[in-house]
């Protein structure tokens, strides 16, 4: 049988070594047939050694000139089929029993799918075969049998049918190889192609699978979390790797994406995670990593900017709302002396709730005008409730429906609590006693979220749209900067607030802005 290589010293070994044992068969039948050629062993001897010889030479000359793999193979083929003619004529021509060859040696060349090699070998074989035949009649002198015509004939077609066969099967394996080959050509493309884009991505990627070990990861990646390019590593072993994603990924059952963001080494990524809808070559999950550092900065350049702005447009605002308290202490400084002892503690009361708001408007607008830098870290959502519920300042009797559904939460606590401070403040004093508070954390479709309800006469149509900017709420008691605070918290945070109000009720939801985050992405 004959394999094709695509390298020519293993095609030359081949060839070599195929060689040596076609020429030990011959000597083998031809050193038991000396008597019928006439021959005695030292002139075969040379015979068989000048064959191999010749043979030899031939072939180093064929491959150093170079010839394609079809020539080489012609080559190859042909002096198959001359040795097997010298083969037969050897071993007794007409009743030589190795007529056989011949086909075994047109299969062969079937097995090459090239189909004008198998009808020429088909072909040579024929011509071999008559050669062996005739010649050794003739080398005899003896006469073929009566019926040898109808017997060479026979045989002629069986060896032209294997060819034909032979030729149809080449055919189609040539066809099947060469989409194969199209096939293994363009999957290697797809291959070259594929980490091309993943070297040049500046985002990073990792395919993990279903027990969360990296399949494939890019540079980007790499760099990111400090591992060597295709490390087998499972990401529970990167150091590096966000607990709350590893958390996502080891659920046994849930949603099959997930966002958040991610802050290391002084960087913002904004990771997303979605699972494959189903498994190929292993993997399961696929993470990518934008670096949004730049866009983060220039939200907080914007949000500063504006800051600016509005505070040049509360400047006016302010200097009323100082004006008025400020106006209530002077008069009241002016009549303490001349009122009755009874009447000036009402005015030192006065006084004193004056000095209160002024000092809750300054704390607000402080609140307000600082930059929010988020520093996200774990912490009991119980008890980030319970601490803003005690933190409410007021006279006024109230009660809280307090409900907390969710555990630990990665958020900044600092910047909850003061979304949660005024958001409750505002509720309590919008809601009448006996009437109560709720205050609810939950979990929704895989995202916490914060809710807190008054049961107060709702906010107007014509002041909704304007509520969280500065002064253009307020309600008794209030300084009018506590939702523009909770806005700008919120928006710092990447956090989405809501609001829902009719005549009886009003209820500020706080969630992960999901929506935007898929904007970034």
């Amino acid at each position: 049988m004959t394999i094709q290589f695509e390298n020519r010293s293993h095609l030359m070994q081949l060839l070599l070594w195929r060689g040596m044992a076609m020429v030990l068969v011959l000597l083998m039948v031809n050193w038991f047939n000396l008597p019928n050629l006439g021959l005695d062993h030292h002139r075969l001897l040379a015979y068989i050694t000048l064959l191999f010889v010749g043979f030899s030479v031939l072939q180093s000359f064929f491959f150093r000139s170079q010839l394609p793999i079809s020539i080489q193979l012609f080559i190859q083929f042909f002096s198959d089929i001359l040795l097997v003619t010298l083969l037969v004529f050897t071993t007794g021509g007409y009743e030589s029993p190795f007529i056989l060859l011949f086909g075994l040696v047109i299969v062969a060349a079937g097995t090459q799918a090239v189909v004008l090699l198998v009808l020429s070998i088909t072909v040579l074989a024929c011509m071999g075969y008559l050669t062996a035949i005739y010649s050794f009649a003739w080398r005899q002198e003896v006469l073929l049998p009566a019926d040898a015509p109808l017997t060479l004939l026979l045989q002629i077609s069986v060896l032209l049918l294997v060819g034909g066969v032979m030729a149809v099967i080449a055919r189609r394996h040539a066809a099947l190889s060469d989409k194969s080959r199209r096939a293994a050509r363009q999957h290697q493309d797809f291959q070259a192609l594929h980490t091309r884009l993943m070297a040049l991505m500046q985002e990073g990627v990792l395919v993990l699978d279903e027990h969360l070990t990296i399949r494939d990861s890019n540079p980007a990646a790499c760099t990111m979390f400090d591992i060597s390019e295709n490390s087998q590593l499972n990401v529970s072993e990167l150091q590096a790797f966000p607990k709350e994603v590893l958390a996502f990924l080891k659920r046994p059952v849930g949603e099959d994406s997930y966002r958040c963001e991610w802050q290391q080494d002084k960087a913002e990524y904004l990771i997303t995670v979605g699972k494959f809808p189903e498994l190929y070559a292993g993997a399961c999950w696929w993470l990518t990593l934008v670096d949004v550092s730049e866009l983060r900065g220039l939200e907080k350049e914007v949000i500063e900017h504006q800051k600016l702005a509005a505070m040049g447009r509360m400047a006016a605002m302010l200097a009323h709302e100082l004006r008025n308290p400020m106006h209530t202490i002077a008069q009241a400084v002016e009549l303490v002396m001349r009122v009755p002892e009874k009447q000036q503690l009402d005015i030192q009361r006065i006084v004193s709730e004056e000095i209160l708001r002024l000092n809750r408007l300054v704390a607000d607008m402080l609140d307000y005008t600082k930059p929010f830098t988020p520093k996200p870290k774990d912490i009991e959502a119980f008890d980030l409730l319970i601490a803003s519920v005690e933190s409410v300042d007021s006279e006024q009797k109230y009660c809280v429906d307090l409900r907390c559904d969710i555990g630990v939460l990665h958020i900044d606590a600092d910047h909850m609590r003061l979304v949660l401070d005024n958001l409750l403040r505002n509720a309590v004093l919008s809601s009448p006693a006996p009437h109560s508070v709720s205050l609810h954390a939950s979990e929704h479709a895989g995202h916490w979220q914060f809710t807190v309800c008054d049961h107060g006469d709702g906010i107007p149509e014509s002041i909704r749209e304007h509520m969280f900017e500065p002064f253009a709420s307020q309600r008794a008691g209030g300084t009018g900067l506590g939702l523009a605070t909770v806005w700008q918290v919120c928006q710092a945070n990447h956090w989405q607030i809501d609001v829902e109000s009719d005549a009886e009720t009003t209820t500020f939801c706080v969630r992960e802005d999901n929506t935007e985050r898929e904007q970034y992405g």
